[in-house]
């Protein structure tokens, strides 16, 4: 635990994917936290993969003591997100999908990456 009594970043995220999302094929901790640049306010921001989703969604909670936005793809889902933030010049998830620290990966994670590191 750390100074303010909850997780660490890493094992709050962790946890969070072992419970919200135990059957998904991937998932990164990615953000200011994983950065060095977080905050006592900072969230953790997950990007999760699960090929039983239908559509994308995002979404804000707070779990193990800590505020979360996770957003969640399928397999295909994501790539019109790459798409949207080149064009906006805002590559976001391609940023959180390229910089972030691996939670789960069940053989999707290097493909994604290599896809958002042509944004």
């Amino acid at each position: 635990m750390g100074e303010t009594g909850r997780l660490k970043p890493i094992d709050a995220a962790q946890q969070f994917i072992d419970q919200y999302f135990e059957n998904c094929q991937g998932a990164i901790l990615a953000g200011s936290v994983i950065r060095g640049g977080g905050t006592e306010t900072s969230d953790l921001d997950i990007v999760v993969f699960d090929h039983k989703l239908h559509s994308s969604y995002r979404e804000s909670l707070i779990a193990f003591h800590w505020p979360i936005e996770f957003f969640a793809h399928n397999l295909t889902s994501y790539q019109d997100f790459f798409q949207s933030d080149y064009k906006r010049a805002r590559p976001s998830l391609p940023r959180m999908v390229s910089e972030g620290i691996v939670l789960k990966d069940e053989g999707v994670i290097e493909p994604i990456r290599k896809e958002a590191r042509k944004y």
